[in-house]
């Protein structure tokens, strides 16, 4: 028995995608959010940084950064996430608590140092 080959692909699922249509960076260059080759680390900082403050304005940012993390997305930055916040995320900057000030260990007098 032979299998058929089918022609026809599947309706895409415009529900998981359509945000992209909304995005400040579809018709932005590419290489602000995807490394090149030859990027050292200075240059790929600076150009993380660029590409989080293009982020930081986007209607779908929320959107992009949940597809980036679903998915596994590798490379580039994503919703204002670049690849190793994604590979390493923070807690305080998953809660949104980045900018806040944590409270400061307080030892009070005649108490023994940690460890000792």
């Amino acid at each position: 028995m032979r299998s058929r080959l089918s022609h026809q692909l599947p309706a895409p699922l415009t529900s998981q995608w359509d945000w992209q249509l909304s995005a400040r960076c579809r018709h932005a260059d590419p290489d602000l959010f995807f490394p090149t080759e030859d990027e050292n680390r200075n240059l790929r900082l600076r150009r993380e940084k660029v590409a989080k403050q293009f982020c930081s304005s986007c209607p779908v940012k929320r959107e992009c950064r949940c597809h980036a993390i679903t998915v596994g997305e590798p490379f580039g930055v994503w919703g204002g996430t670049s690849e190793r916040d994604r590979r390493y995320p923070r807690a305080d900057h998953e809660n949104g608590l980045r900018n806040r000030q944590r409270p400061r260990l307080k030892i009070l007098a005649g108490s023994r140092a940690p460890g000792h």
